[in-house]
């Protein structure tokens, strides 16, 4: 925050912003809508996304962590364009239109919650779009999952390239089925309703009903900083489906805590720390209950 203020400190915009970036009436539109991600096909690359308010699957390899790299590649078309320094930049999904005007994705992109594709031009004409405005049209993919879902079954795959392979086949069912790296005792079917209650970038809070016992599936990256906590006990946080986040739950009603306490990031501040009143502080805020900081690549 603080490199971000030195860096525009005393700048001074002579015309509107709106002139870079002139409003879009489709992705307007689309920024309205209910939560879900969205891809660019062959366009719309993810920085102009954030730029719209609109969470693009997609990111830049400098730092987004191998794993969730590892997914969406097994997620491109043949024809993706994906040079070495940035393979999933431009990432051209594999793609089917629907008779009723609903994009066909990957199972694996289901999984993660991509709910709109983005297209340029015109659509043809026996296609309606959800959202269409001059030279921009969004079709919706009626199967994409929720952030947060609990599957039916889960199998423990400890081998990460048997866990991509499992993942890649076409009949994958990330509503059946969640891999994960550690066994775990559940039923051979669980059942359970689970949603986000609130959230910040260093903070989700899921509320959760469960039939039985089972597993909750976070749709966001695995990172070994975040932490989890089942009605304010920690609990451990499985790698789930080789690049998210997994929490096993009990029967019951209960909320689940994800809070982001890297200590490796509370290493660096603690470095960076000038004299020891600095240091105090900053040893001070860096507890997994109070840590404050946003991860790379959340």
């Amino acid at each position: 925050m603080g490199d971000l203020l030195w860096f525009s400190h005393g700048r001074n915009y002579q015309c509107n912003p709106a002139l870079y970036y002139p409003e879009i009436p489709a992705l307007r539109d689309l920024a309205r809508a209910p939560s879900g991600r969205v891809i660019g096909y062959n366009c719309f690359p993810a920085n102009l996304a954030g730029v719209m308010g609109l969470s693009d699957v997609r990111g830049y390899d400098g730092v987004d962590p191998s794993r969730w790299l590892s997914l969406l590649v097994i997620t491109a078309d043949a024809r993706s364009y994906a040079p070495a320094s940035g393979i999933i930049q431009w990432l051209l999904p594999r793609l089917e239109i629907t008779t009723n005007s609903s994009a066909q994705l990957s199972p694996i992109l289901d999984m993660l919650g991509v709910q709109y594709v983005i297209f340029r031009g015109s659509p043809p004409e026996n296609i309606r779009p959800v959202f269409q405005s001059t030279d921009y049209w969004v079709l919706e993919n009626r199967s994409a999952l929720p952030r947060t879902f609990v599957p039916r079954r889960v199998e423990a795959v400890s081998n990460d390239n048997e866990e991509l392979g499992k993942l890649a086949l076409p009949d994958f069912n990330p509503r059946e089925v969640a891999y994960v790296d550690t066994p775990v005792d559940l039923p051979p079917e669980c059942r359970g309703v689970v949603r986000i209650e609130d959230e910040i970038p260093t903070r989700i809070v899921v509320a959760t009903k469960m039939e039985t016992r089972g597993l909750l599936v976070l749709a966001d990256r695995w990172d070994p900083g975040w932490r989890a906590f089942l009605n304010g006990k920690p609990v451990p946080i499985l790698r789930t489906n080789h690049a998210l986040r997994g929490a096993v739950l009990p029967a019951g009603s209960a909320t689940v805590e994800f809070r982001y306490a890297s200590a490796t990031v509370c290493v660096r501040l603690l470095a960076r720390g000038r004299g020891a009143g600095d240091t105090g502080r900053l040893a001070g805020s860096c507890g997994p209950a109070q840590a404050n900081v946003s991860p790379v690549g959340s």
